[in-house]
């Protein structure tokens, strides 16, 4: 039993050294899941074949992957249960690890008053994969609830913003997530209506537009088709950048007070980075404050 313990204890360490590296392999990456200021999911991460929703860490998990993969489906099952209903994963898809507490019995060493020995039920984290109904061929998953859309009226001096900025890249809304294409030269936003405040949506697209300001054709921070890696000092210099440009174009546009905070909170995710590179917060305000500029169509001489 004591060799059993010590095996049993050595496996639950090792899954809790698994999911904490996936964490901070994420926020490293500047995947702050927390960090959707739209409804993007459509219902919490359930399971298909029970429907009962995934709880503690397992919903943290699969809604870090729904925020990287931009899958719209609430639904997870494991391999043998998409076979059981006569679908299957398809080939190369990437499954993701999610865990379970087993409890086990061992003997205390104690009796009750009958005279019963009693067990001590011991915790056993384990862990297994799922994968996303997106993921798979022949499941048809359930209609998942409709989107909410908040009405709220644009504001004039982001939208001016916007509109005035030069050689600006085409906006698309309707997309599961928000970002910057650079080899299409593209920003792709959710629809605004999921934004549950004007304010949420403009600092969003404030951040995207100001990635757009790295195009060769406008302040060439970085060749559109260069590689990006996540993680990468590169990276983490242009995330920095479009943060910071973000707050710049907010406070311009008068709301700086509704999304400081948030700006702040997702900073907080680069203070190793920061501390590595005494220059870096220097630079990226630097760069921030170009682009900026840039969207303002503001000129000065250097």
């Amino acid at each position: 039993m004591q060799a059993y313990s010590a095996a049993a204890r050595a496996e639950k360490a090792d899954v809790y050294q698994r999911i904490t590296s996936r964490v901070i392999e994420a926020l490293e990456q500047g995947v702050i899941p927390w960090r959707c200021p739209w409804d993007r999911y459509r219902g919490l991460p359930k399971n298909l074949t029970t429907r009962r929703e995934y709880r503690g860490i397992n919903m943290f998990l699969l809604s870090m992957v729904r925020h990287c993969t931009g899958y719209e489906s609430p639904y997870w099952l494991t391999y043998k249960q998409a076979q059981e209903r006569g679908g299957h994963v398809r080939k190369g898809e990437k499954g993701t690890g999610i865990v379970f507490w087993k409890w086990l019995e061992k003997d205390s060493g104690q009796t009750d008053d009958n005279g019963q020995p009693v067990n001590d039920r011991i915790p056993l984290l384990r862990s297994y994969t799922v994968f996303n109904v997106a993921q798979c061929d022949g499941i048809e998953p359930p209609e998942t609830e409709t989107v909410q859309r908040h009405d709220w009226q644009p504001l004039t001096e982001c939208e001016r913003i916007v509109a005035a900025m030069p050689d600006a890249p085409p906006i698309s809304e309707g997309s599961s997530r928000a970002c910057y294409i650079p080899a299409q030269d593209r920003v792709e936003m959710p629809h605004r209506h999921r934004f549950s405040q004007p304010e949420a949506f403009y600092s969003t697209l404030f951040h995207e537009l100001t990635h757009a300001t790295g195009h060769e054709n406008r302040l060439n921070r970085q060749a559109s088709d260069a590689p990006r890696m996540f993680g990468d000092a590169d990276y983490s210099r242009e995330e920095l950048v479009a943060e910071m440009g973000a707050a710049f174009l907010s406070g311009h546009a008068g709301i700086e007070t509704q999304t400081l905070d948030t700006s702040a909170a997702y900073l907080s995710g680069w203070i190793d980075v920061l501390k590595g590179d005494s220059r870096l917060v220097v630079t990226a305000a630097a760069q921030a404050q170009r682009a900026a500029d840039f969207i303002l169509d503001r000129r000065f001489d250097d």
